[in-house]
């Protein structure tokens, strides 16, 4: 269908503000922060996406507005109660110190002295942050008392915490019509669907609305229909036209944040009639059938509902579940593996194999939601499930398996490495990794649970080693507390599983992540082979020559990136433990016979300083990508060498290559010896970004002008 242009106009009230005036108000509204509710990060964290910085933040208490800046973000809440607590301590995310302080202490964004709070002031700010969610257990622990009976427990607390069915009606399935009418005259072919904890019946008071809009193509632009257009370009063209409707109607949008670089880009913004906040998705409607699978495993059984919502809030109490840890959808699919394996829930093939194939994007995302709940010999109670439910995970071993909701079984994470061994019913799977290579699950995480109907996502991609070590033990803890109670017919299991400070639950700071890539084989597989190769009889098995000429390649391009560009001293070991067999050169031989060859580097040149400014471009075509790197790495030694140089060494650190068959391929580990740790970061992010763009070049170099690796550096710089 071509795309048409609407020129039906967005009508206007008096209650409107004209988008030509945006800008100036703006930057009125944001002279005007408070600073008794306002807060201020500056500078931005490097490792933080501003979705998750923007999620961080709203835990601790209803915000009223918040703006990103060009080297900061500021953000305002209704109360001084959040500030007084995110300014009482130093706070870490995801390993990097978050920088705040007060808006009226940051209008130049410089950097703050760190501000000192009495114990006193830390203690209240606390309790300001447990007041300003309206579901924490400080709130609302009294609807406990005097009960002592589970049911009686548990109907209490549920009440308390879960979205009424009189507020969903009444201020969240308004909004979805009402963007409806808003946008149609922009996009006449829109369609607005809520996803998320409220289609699934899962949310507890004052959630956030998840929402997907399905464009359509009448009234985007041409662009749209051509091929090869930018993913980054066709997000920043709706972003723009949503957002100046949103912009326009300023008593029904507010709050207004557009993050278009997260992975799933989405507008968050506050729905002023009924006081909701939103998260606003373009990509693509995936996230409503799932919504609408979690929604049948709640409701088709009388106890998963309740359990499922005990679960959540439990996650939720501890800190184990949300930004950065394990997001609420892996959450729910791990309770849901759960029950498949005690027989309360079929796994979704079941519900799949008598229905025609909905499919989008590659999957099939649909399922007979009408399938009955198949007889059940598990007559557990609902607190006998919830106890069984932290024995099973308490102490499963997450990193040597992955968990599959399509089937229900567990597989060895191994197997997933061998496509061509799963089952049929993966045959999807199998054929889109065999389209897109790059995709496969990832099962390289500390936690894989794969996604029911996305079957390349691991549902718990972001859960972090220490995220995985603490929610075993919140299990382990919680499994005690259900064991102490369990002879009392589990008589006040709640009072006492939430109502008990746990155990420290955070393990020691490991030590630095080691760092690991892969240079796959790509479409130089032949590059550096002898002129006469396909003329030579010689050579009986031709495939396993070139694989190994390729290792030969590779591996020698990597020291000579080492040695030339990144002005290291390389020694080569075939046994690193004794340090004995170091070879000079490395050989067609010694990779041949070899799976793994170390390298241990040490440096003293910050040759990735003042790069930018020598990089001037070599025209000479002959020059190879390492040849042109390595010229530029000596232009910035001579710059080096006129300066102060002690000689101290900066760098050490053991690399390991180690060759890979299926597909072919070399990975790369680096381990960190150096003293100056901060230097070794620098030069990890530098490298990690040069050394695979160069290789990808040189390799290309050498098949267009038929280069071995000996003919490669022959050329003398002009």
């Amino acid at each position: 269908m071509n795309a048409g242009k609407s020129t039906e106009p967005v009508e206007h009230t008096s209650k409107q503000v004209a988008t030509s005036s945006n800008h100036h108000e703006e930057r009125t509204e944001e002279a005007f922060y408070p600073p008794e509710r306002s807060v201020c990060v500056c500078p931005l964290p490097t490792s933080i996406s501003r979705a998750e910085l923007v999620c961080f933040l709203h835990q601790f208490g209803t915000v009223k507005r918040e703006q990103f800046r060009r080297k900061s973000f500021i953000i305002e809440y209704y109360n001084s109660k959040p500030v007084e607590l995110l300014l009482s301590k130093v706070h870490w995310f995801q390993g990097e110190k978050l920088c705040l302080r007060r808006k009226g202490e940051f209008d130049n964004e410089t950097i703050p002295k760190k501000k000192k709070h009495s114990p006193s002031q830390i203690e209240a700010a606390k309790k300001a942050a447990e007041n300003a969610d309206p579901i924490s257990y400080v709130n609302i622990n009294h609807v406990l008392d005097n009960k002592v009976a589970f049911d009686k427990e548990m109907t209490a607390l549920l009440n308390e915490i879960q979205l009424s069915n009189e507020e969903l009606m009444g201020r969240y399935k308004v909004i979805c019509p009402h963007l409806n009418e808003i946008f149609r005259p922009t996009f006449p072919e829109c369609q607005i669907f809520s996803f998320g904890s409220t289609v699934a019946e899962l949310s507890f008071k004052e959630c956030d609305l998840d929402i997907y809009m399905y464009l359509g193509r009448v009234g985007l632009p041409p662009i749209f229909n051509q091929p090869n257009v930018p993913q980054q370009m066709i997000t920043a063209m709706i972003f723009k036209k949503v957002r100046k409707v949103m912009y326009s109607l300023r008593y029904i949008f507010t709050d207004i944040i557009a993050i278009p670089k997260a992975k799933t880009p989405i507008i968050k913004f506050r729905y002023l009639p009924t006081n909701v906040c939103c998260d606003i998705s373009f990509k693509n409607g995936l996230g409503v059938y799932k919504s609408h699978f979690l929604k049948y495993c709640a409701t088709h059984e009388p106890r998963l509902k309740p359990l499922m919502l005990l679960i959540k809030y439990w996650a939720k109490h501890l800190g184990i579940s949300g930004g950065g840890r394990i997001s609420n959808y892996g959450l729910v699919c791990l309770v849901i593996f759960y029950f498949q394996n005690v027989n309360l829930l079929p796994p979704l093939l079941e519900l799949q194999k008598n229905c025609r194939p909905v499919v989008i994007n590659g999957w099939q995302v649909n399922f007979n939601e009408n399938t009955p709940i198949p007889p059940t010999t598990n007559n557990c109670s609902i607190p006998q499930l919830l106890h069984d439910f932290f024995s099973f995970y308490a102490e499963f071993t997450f990193n040597s398996f992955v968990l599959c909701l399509l089937d229900g079984k567990i597989y060895r994470a191994i197997e997933f490495g061998q496509v061509h061994n799963l089952p049929n019913y993966m045959n999807r799977y199998k054929s889109y990794v065999l389209e897109n290579n790059a995709r496969k699950l990832d099962v390289n995480r500390p936690m894989c649970v794969q996604d029911p109907f996305e079957l390349d996502q691991n549902t718990t991609a972001i859960t972090s080693e220490r995220v995985l070590v603490a929610f075993q033990r919140c299990c382990m803890f919680s499994l005690d507390v259900c064991n102490a109670v369990r002879e009392k017919n589990y008589d006040n299991l709640l009072k006492t599983l939430f109502g008990t400070v746990p155990p420290n639950m955070v393990p020691p700071k490991k030590k630095k992540k080691v760092y690991k890539g892969v240079i796959t084989v790509g479409r130089s597989i032949k590059a550096g082979l002898p002129e006469d190769f396909e003329q030579r009889t010689d050579i009986v098995d031709k495939d396993q020559y070139i694989r190994e000429n390729w290792y030969h390649v590779v591996f020698n391009l990597i020291k000579d990136i080492y040695e030339k560009v990144f002005k290291l001293q390389v020694n080569v070991f075939l046994d690193l433990e004794t340090k004995q067999k170091q070879i000079e050169p490395l050989s067609h031989m010694h990779i041949r016979n070899n799976q793994t060859i170390t390298f241990h580097c040490a440096g003293n040149q910050c040759v990735w300083k003042n790069r930018k400014k020598n990089n001037k471009t070599l025209l000479d075509v002959q020059l190879s990508a390492l040849e042109k790197e390595a010229i530029v790495s000596d232009k910035v030694l001579e710059q080096l060498s006129k300066q102060n140089n002690d000689g101290a060494q900066l760098l050490s650190f053991i690399c390991a290559l180690e060759k890979k068959v299926d597909p072919v391929a070399v990975a790369i580990t680096m381990h960190d010896e150096s003293a100056d740790k901060s230097v070794y970061r620098q030069f990890e992010c530098f490298a990690d970004s040069m050394t695979s763009k160069i290789i990808e070049k040189t390799l290309l170099h050498m098949l267009q002008f038929q280069k071995t690796y000996s003919q490669l550096l022959q050329n003398k710089q002009p």
